[in-house]
């Protein structure tokens, strides 16, 4: 995170016999919460795709990766144009950025960091056709997380470890999040195949509990939107006696508001293609098992994708 880079260099001038008050001011001034949220919120939101991202916007760069597992199904009916679902959702996320501190030439020293985020969330969706292909679909989502730290000290960076561990390095807390959001898809036949686009939006409301000390304690708002462009073609191959379709597709996603930047980057474009089988050979606008690659690529970051999931 760009703001950790600074509250290492701060932290450095203060020895390691130093009381460790000083040293927790300094932490707690950098205001590193805008940066865990974001990492929390990056293990839950449906928003930017699960990859393995680059992230050179930060300095020094860092590496990001991000695992997801979603699935949702039909709960009740609320009117003849209108369904509830309810979802669960698993996310995993690593982060991984290296710290040099040099305060001689010839005393180098180096912080091994990597973030480790996890969450377990569930929600409702509700999906109301609009008619002409058109559907909203509002949703709400509550969610725990985990979010620990581990980092190794090397070279000169050992003699600030009494100072720095359990304050800035090697800590961990829990996490609640609340985000409503809400989404306007469009899906129709486009030639002998059919397009869908998808926009959506959400807010996350974020909180820290269980810190390993106060200092690590945070609350904050994150935001992040998403537009999708899918085009789904059918093909004469087929899989267990179901008839396989190729999909080309291509989004962009990132953050707004005040904190977008925190992580190096605030946006990123996909572009990517695969081939998708029905669940069920007689219903394939059903449920559907899709294998996919892709790339990404923004300002300040570049990732990729391969992944096997089911399409809703």
């Amino acid at each position: 995170m760009a703001t950790l880079g600074t509250a290492v260099a701060v932290a450095g001038v203060v020895h390691a016999q130093t009381v460790p008050d000083p040293v927790r001011d300094q932490v707690a001034s950098a205001r590193l919460g805008a940066g865990y949220a974001q990492m929390i919120n990056l293990s839950a939101t449906p928003d930017l795709s699960a990859a393995s991202y680059r992230i050179d916007g930060l300095d020094p760069g860092a590496e990001l990766d991000v695992l997801r597992l979603p699935y949702q199904a039909k709960w009740l009916p609320l009117s003849d144009e209108a369904d509830l679902y309810w979802k669960v959702e698993a996310g995993g996320l690593r982060f991984r950025q290296d710290f040099h501190w040099n305060p001689t030439p010839d005393a180098a020293g180096i912080f091994g960091s990597k973030w480790t985020a996890y969450s377990v969330g569930a929600g409702v969706l509700a999906k109301v056709r609009l008619g002409s292909g058109f559907s909203i679909e509002p949703a709400v989502d509550v969610a725990l997380a985990r979010l620990q730290n581990r980092t190794s000290y090397g070279g000169s960076a050992t003699v600030l470890q009494p100072a720095l561990d359990r304050l800035l390095f090697n800590w961990h807390a829990a996490a609640w999040l609340v985000t409503p959001g809400v989404a306007l898809a469009w899906t129709d036949a486009v030639g002998e195949g059919r397009g869908r686009v998808r926009g959506h939006v959400a807010r996350s409301w974020i909180a820290s509990f269980d810190e390993t000390d106060p200092v690590q304690r945070f609350r904050e708002a994150t935001n992040a939107y998403s537009v999708r462009v899918e085009y789904l073609h059918p093909t004469a191959w087929k899989a267990l006696e179901r008839s396989m379709s190729w999909v080309a597709y291509g989004s962009y996603a990132g953050f707004f508001g005040a904190n977008r930047h925190v992580l190096g980057f605030d946006a990123v474009a996909e572009v990517g293609g695969g081939l998708e089988v029905p669940v069920a050979p007689d219903a394939p606008k059903a449920e559907r098992v899709r294998l996919q690659a892709a790339y990404l690529f923004g300002s300040g970051v570049r990732g990729w994708t391969l992944g096997l999931g089911l399409q809703y």
